[in-house]
């Protein structure tokens, strides 16, 4: 289960792109009910059927 974070006990003072981000992880978590693995599978897709390409950043080693 998910921990909702609760903007409205951040302190008044806090860093507003900070809370912005956990609205929208908070929207974006709630939008797949808190399955980590539905996001990722919707992600898998849409990284599929994307014009744009796709970068992998896993290096490969070379034998010394």
């Amino acid at each position: 289960m998910s921990k909702s974070t609760d903007i409205q006990t951040a302190k008044p003072t806090g860093d507003l792109v900070l809370q912005e981000i956990w609205r929208t992880k908070d929207a974006l978590s709630a939008s797949y009910g808190h399955d980590v693995d539905r996001l990722f599978d919707e992600s898998r897709e849409r990284q599929k059927r994307s014009v744009h390409p796709v970068v992998n950043l896993q290096t490969k080693r070379r034998k010394t």
